[in-house]
């Protein structure tokens, strides 16, 4: 049978957290290439008067922001997933009324 261990969920809650951190960082190096490589369709796709004054590093920036927004929220998102674990952990201990210790 398998017992109760807080260390698990503790470790959990760290990886999550440095899953946050790495997680803009990915999304940015993504979104930048995928609009460099996707530059001279992406250019294609607009209007005539617009596509011969955009230089073709503007959709790598475009799309480099628009992946740190989305990374930023998954990042917010894994925050909270880890704050939900450690929140049980911490009404686990105060349940038990006993101090239980984290192995790590």
């Amino acid at each position: 049978m398998t017992t109760y261990d807080p260390a698990v969920i503790q470790r959990s809650a760290d990886r999550l957290y440095a899953r946050a951190a790495f997680v803009p960082v990915v999304s940015v190096v993504l979104g930048a290439l995928i609009g460099l490589v996707g530059a001279p369709y992406i250019l294609q796709a607009l209007p005539p008067a617009l596509s011969l004054h955009c230089p073709d590093w503007v959709p790598a920036l475009v799309l480099g922001i628009i992946g740190l927004g989305q990374g930023l929220e998954r990042g917010a998102q894994l925050r909270l997933q880890a704050q939900s674990a450690l929140c049980q952990l911490e009404i686990e201990r105060n349940t038990r009324g006993e101090s239980v210790p984290v192995k790590t």
